[in-house]
């Protein structure tokens, strides 16, 4: 999966905070307030087939995978529910689209968009919260077996908002004969960010050429350097316990040394700058140009296809504490509309968000996607325990998910912001990283652009 916030994401999230908060006039927080959403009774007292449209920014791999899925629902269900997947183009348009189908009162029936629309859309107004929805439809959902860490990013005030689905996890792709050749033994520890520092200098001065480590110029992994040191990247709380995000912080003590430590291996010229495209550090690992690269999850299948060495994945290192520090999920979640759909609609949904996070179609997903299946039941299934022996970054993928405390933290920062915060930092971040202005002063510069854009969105959304 690529992490680039692109220019038509950001317009997106304009466009949202002027359409929906503005248009909508919501009066919603980050947290859901008090609602209600219909019960099984609406569906049953319904005459005929209820259809519901789901819309999606899944790549073509991905799509498959969801429209077998979907086939296979209405199947089951032929004669009473009849669900139709739509192809939106990727995220950024799939959120623009659903920006005007706001606007157009033609939303559709369920939405899953991309984690960094999550601020927008709890705001918005315009969704039934899944905690509303799994409250008048007990069971309908296995709310209770998703992963700790995944529930937890669509979560707040201890309510959940939407239900995960496609969800990917940072990880450090490794090029085990460049180590091997910069006279590193097999076994060479990775675990924290201190150790991937000082392998990353010791491929680069020892191995011609080539460069030790490569983090794309994506504001995910400023998030992702934060959690891993344990800090929250928004205040309060991360926007997590029911007030809205105030500012960002980008120079706490440990979250500034994991920054400055990749930082120097920027300026010490031991990383290599490909930009803000996570494919292109994914190209020019598989080249040979760099001995290891952060990438998501969701992108393991492109990178070990590529490539003609051996690749490990290990988990993203870190820098802080095991037992309050770990990376940020990422991927998409499913979010039912409420305004302009019948209440047979939206428990006909909520239903078939049920199938498509059941144990079986979570590993029916994974294993055609690479995605890390939600469900925990899936984990005492012996198809799924003979597709991890045979994929082991899959395997690491979901260990590590489950090794991640589910904290403020690891939760990362919920504000519909965030798009344009993570372009205003990683801004300000590739003046410091090329050496062009003093690490302190580029963080204090997107402190304040941050810190900017959260107000103006504030202003805009009336908070």
């Amino acid at each position: 999966m690529r992490r680039t916030v692109s220019a038509s994401l950001v317009a997106a999230s304009t466009a949202l905070s002027l359409t929906l908060l503005g248009a909508c006039g919501s009066s919603a927080g980050n947290a859901p307030s008090a609602e209600t959403a219909p019960g099984p009774k609406a569906l049953t007292d319904h005459k005929g087939e209820v259809t519901v449209v789901l819309w999606h920014g899944l790549d073509t791999n991905s799509a498959a995978a969801l429209d077998a899925l979907i086939a296979e629902f209405n199947t089951a269900n032929k004669g009473r529910l009849k669900a139709k997947a739509v192809y939106q183009g990727g995220y950024a348009d799939a959120l623009a689209k659903y920006s005007a189908s706001v606007r157009d009162k033609s939303t559709p029936s369920v939405f899953l968009s991309y984690d960094v629309s999550t601020g927008y859309l709890s705001d918005a107004g315009q969704t039934v919260s899944a905690a509303a929805l799994d409250k008048a439809n007990p069971g309908v959902v296995d709310t209770r077996s998703l992963r700790p860490a995944a529930a937890g990013y669509y979560t707040a005030d201890g309510k959940l908002l939407s239900v995960p689905f496609s969800t990917s996890t940072p990880l450090l792709y490794v090029n085990t004969e460049l180590l091997k050749r910069a006279g590193l033994p097999a076994g060479t520890p990775l675990d924290t960010l201190a150790q991937v520092a000082a392998v990353a200098r010791a491929v680069h001065a020892k191995v011609p050429g080539v460069k030790g480590l490569d983090q794309p110029f994506d504001g995910w992994w400023t998030e992702q350097l934060t959690a891993a040191a344990g800090q929250t990247y928004c205040s309060p709380d991360n926007g997590r316990g029911g007030k809205h995000t105030s500012a960002v912080t980008l120079t706490a003590p440990a979250q500034r040394a994991a920054i400055k430590t990749v930082a120097d291996l920027y300026t010490s010229g031991a990383a290599l700058d490909t930009g803000t495209a996570g494919a292109d550090a994914v190209k020019a690992f598989q080249a040979g140009k760099v001995a290891m690269i952060f990438g998501s999850s969701g992108a393991a299948n492109t990178v070990t296809g590529g490539a003609d060495f051996p690749v490990t994945a290990h988990p993203y290192p870190l820098s802080g504490a095991a037992k309050s520090s770990g990376p940020v999920i990422g991927g998409a979640s499913l979010w039912v509309n409420g305004p302009g759909h019948s209440d047979a609609e939206q428990v006909a949904s909520w239903k078939l968000i049920g199938f498509l996070t059941s144990a079986e179609a979570q590993r029916e997903f994974a294993e055609k996607t690479g995605y890390v299946p939600i469900n925990r039941k899936v984990d005492t299934d012996s198809d799924w325990k003979s597709f991890l022996a045979k994929n082991p970054i899959v395997k690491t993928a979901t260990t590590q998910l489950d090794n991640t405390p589910a904290n403020a933290a690891t939760a990362g920062c919920l504000s519909g912001a965030l798009p344009q915060i993570r372009t205003d930092v990683v801004s300000a971040l590739q003046d410091a990283f090329s050496g062009r202005t003093p690490l302190d002063t580029a963080l204090k510069n997107a402190e304040t652009a941050a810190n900017r854009d959260i107000a103006q969105y504030r202003k805009q959304a009336g908070r």
